[in-house]
């Protein structure tokens, strides 16, 4: 009999941490946030060009890039609509040569946006080594 009732408590502890193994997979899957963006801009805010802009997004691959940015000038494209998941993203791009890179972080939506209308993600490097991006919307 206690064999029996080993057998059954390693059962059921299987069967608990695949219960929990499936939940927190599905909570890992992002949703969209309701609202759709139709294009990138690049801004270079420095006094000098910057190389290889790079906006990634780790968790799909996904990514937008400009080769070369003149200094105080930009880069953009545009797109078919698509939504837009709040996902990590980071930032690279080279300045004199060196590598420069953000940690990963999730561009905020703000509460002024309109949802019934497609965003922009702005990409922004502002200062030597440093760059932001932000979601706004045309006028």
């Amino acid at each position: 009999m206690p064999q029996h009732r080993c057998w059954f408590l390693i059962l059921l502890c299987l069967q608990l941490f695949l219960l929990l193994a499936c939940t927190s997979a599905r909570e890992k899957k992002p949703e969209p946030t309701g609202i759709e963006i139709d294009g990138v801009i690049i801004r270079n805010e420095l006094a000098y060009q910057v190389t290889e802009v790079q906006l990634l997004v780790p968790l799909t691959g996904n990514f937008v890039s400009c080769g070369n940015i003149t200094a105080r000038s930009r880069c953009s494209t545009k797109f078919p609509n698509r939504d837009y998941y709040a996902n990590e993203v980071v930032i690279s791009w080279k300045e004199y040569r060196q590598p420069q890179k953000t940690g990963p972080f999730v561009i905020g939506i703000p509460d002024h946006l309109d949802r019934s209308k497609p965003a922009l993600l702005e990409v922004i490097i502002f200062n030597a080594g440093q760059a932001g991006a932000k979601l706004v919307q045309r006028k």
